[in-house]
C-alpha cells in the first residue's frame, strides 16, 4: 500500500511547480500586455508623427507645385518664344509664343528631336542643326529670319544659351526667339523717311529750275505752233514739243505733290469707304481693259471715319489700284477690305485698309525700294506712284505697308487714325 505522506509530499511538489509556472506564465503575460502597452503607445506616436510628415509632405510638394505652376504661367505669358532641349537633342520645352512665331503646336514636337522638327536651313543663312547648337558653350545672339505660321517671313532675333547645373556642368540647350519683325519695318520706315527727305529737298531745287524755262518753251512753242498753222508737218512738230513740255510738267506736279503735299491739304471728316468707292469707279475703265479681274469688297459693317483730303486720299488708293490691275496682267483678284483697330499704344483707334492682289509679287530686293522715287520695275512711268502714296498716308498720321514675295501677289497695308466723337474737326 503507498505511502500517505509519499503521495502528499509527491502532489505538493506539483502544485508548486504549477503555482510556479502560472505566476511565470501571469508575469510573462504582464510583460507582454506592457510591451503591447508600450508597443501601441509607439505606434501612436509614430501614426501621429507620420501624419505630420505627411502633412509637411504635402505641402511641400504643393509649395513645389504652386512655384512650377508660377514658372510654367510666367514662361508661358512670355512675349519671347523658348525652346528647350535636352543633351540628347530632345525638345523638352516649347511654350507658347514659340508656338504663335514657327506655327508648330508644342504637344505634337515636346518629346522629339530638333533634327527631325526643325531642318538645317529653317533658321534661314544659319544653318543650324543640333550638332551646331551643341557646340555653343557661351550665350550668342544673332538675327535670322524664319518662315512662321501662315508661311509668312518673320525676322527673328535668336539667342542660344548652355543650360548649366549647380555644378557648372552642359545638361541642355535653350534657343529663345523674338520676333522684331516689327522693329524692322520701324527701321526701314525711319531709313525710308530720311532718304525720301534728302531726295525732297534736292528734288524740290531741281523742279523749280526746270519749270522757269519750261514756261518760256511752252510759250515759244504756242506761238511757233500758231504761226505754223498752214504747215502740217512744222505744226506737228510744234504740237510734240508742247505735248512734251506738258508731259513734263505733269511729272514736275507729281514731283511737287510727292515732297509738299501738305500745301494741296484741305482737311474734313470723311467715311473711308466712300474713298474707296469713288476710288473703284473712276478705275472700273481698267477692269474692262484687263481681262478676268474680279474686285472683292469686305468692307467693315460701321463707318470708319477718318479726317483728310478726299481728294489726296484718292489719289493713294487710286494708285494702289493701278498698281494692283497692272501686276495682274493675265487677270485675277483684288480684296479690298477694311476693319478697325483697337489697342495701341496711345489709346487711338485705327482703319485699316488692306488690298491684296494675286499678281505676279514684288522680289525681295525691290520691296526695299518700292517707295524709293523714280524706282519702278515697268517700262513705263515716273517712279513716284508709291512715294506719293507713302507722303499723302503720313501727313494724314498713318502709316503704309507692302507684303509681298515673288509669284504670290502683294498685300498693302494702309492705316489712318479714326475721328473719334468729340475731337475737332
Amino acid at each position: 500500500m503507498p505511502d500517505i505522506n509519499s503521495f502528499s509530499r509527491c502532489n505538493s511538489d506539483e502544485v508548486k511547480l504549477l503555482t510556479e509556472a502560472i505566476d511565470c506564465f501571469n508575469g510573462a503575460a504582464f510583460r507582454f500586455e506592457k510591451y503591447y502597452q508600450d508597443l501601441e503607445k509607439r505606434v501612436r506616436e509614430l501614426d501621429i508623427e507620420l501624419k505630420e510628415k505627411n502633412k509637411a509632405l504635402q505641402r511641400n510638394l504643393k509649395e513645389k507645385e504652386d512655384v512650377k505652376n508660377h514658372l510654367h504661367n510666367i514662361l508661358e505669358s512670355l512675349s519671347t518664344g523658348v525652346i528647350v532641349l535636352d543633351l540628347q537633342g530632345r525638345i523638352n520645352i516649347f511654350n507658347r509664343t514659340a508656338e504663335e512665331i514657327t506655327g508648330f503646336i508644342s504637344k505634337k514636337i515636346v518629346g522629339r528631336g530638333y533634327d527631325d522638327i526643325f531642318s538645317m536651313n529653317y533658321f534661314l543663312n544659319s544653318r543650324l542643326n543640333f550638332a551646331g547648337l551643341k557646340g555653343f558653350d557661351e550665350n550668342a545672339d544673332m538675327e535670322t529670319e524664319i518662315y512662321g505660321k501662315g508661311n509668312k517671313l518673320i525676322h527673328i532675333r535668336l539667342s542660344i544659351s548652355p543650360v548649366k547645373n549647380a555644378r557648372g556642368g552642359k545638361i541642355g540647350i535653350v534657343l529663345m526667339l523674338q520676333d522684331i519683325t516689327k522693329i524692322k519695318r520701324l527701321e526701314e520706315q525711319a531709313s525710308r523717311n530720311d532718304r525720301l527727305a534728302a531726295m525732297g529737298e534736292m528734288a524740290v531745287k531741281i523742279a523749280h529750275e526746270i519749270r522757269n524755262p519750261l514756261g518760256s518753251i511752252e510759250l515759244f512753242a504756242s506761238m511757233l505752233k500758231k504761226d505754223l498753222e498752214e504747215f502740217g508737218d512744222l505744226n506737228a512738230l510744234a504740237g510734240y514739243i508742247s505735248s512734251g513740255v506738258k508731259s513734263i510738267n505733269n511729272i514736275i506736279s507729281n514731283l511737287l505733290l510727292f515732297i509738299r503735299p501738305q500745301q494741296q491739304a484741305s482737311f474734313r471728316v470723311i467715311d473711308i469707304r466712300e474713298i474707296i468707292d469713288d476710288s473703284l469707279f473712276f478705275s472700273s475703265h481698267l477692269t474692262k481693259s484687263v481681262n478676268g479681274i474680279e474686285v472683292v469688297r469686305n468692307f467693315y459693317p460701321d463707318p470708319l471715319m477718318v479726317r483728310g483730303d478726299s481728294e489726296l486720299l484718292k489719289q493713294v488708293l487710286l494708285n494702289l489700284i493701278l498698281n494692283a490691275f497692272q501686276a495682274m496682267t493675265d487677270g485675277g483678284t483684288l480684296t479690298i477690305s477694311t476693319t478697325k483697330m483697337n489697342g495701341r499704344p496711345r489709346g487711338h483707334n485705327f482703319a485699316e485698309l488692306r488690298f491684296a492682289d494675286t499678281g505676279a509679287g514684288i522680289s525681295r530686293g525691290d520691296l526695299l525700294r518700292v517707295f524709293d522715287p523714280f524706282f519702278t520695275t515697268k517700262n513705263t512711268g515716273t517712279g513716284l506712284g508709291l512715294a506719293i502714296v507713302h507722303n499723302l498716308t503720313k501727313i494724314h498720321g498713318g502709316t503704309v505697308d507692302i507684303i509681298s514675295s515673288e509669284g504670290k501677289g502683294t498685300e498693302c497695308i494702309l492705316t489712318f487714325p479714326l475721328w473719334e466723337d468729340g475731337e475737332n474737326n
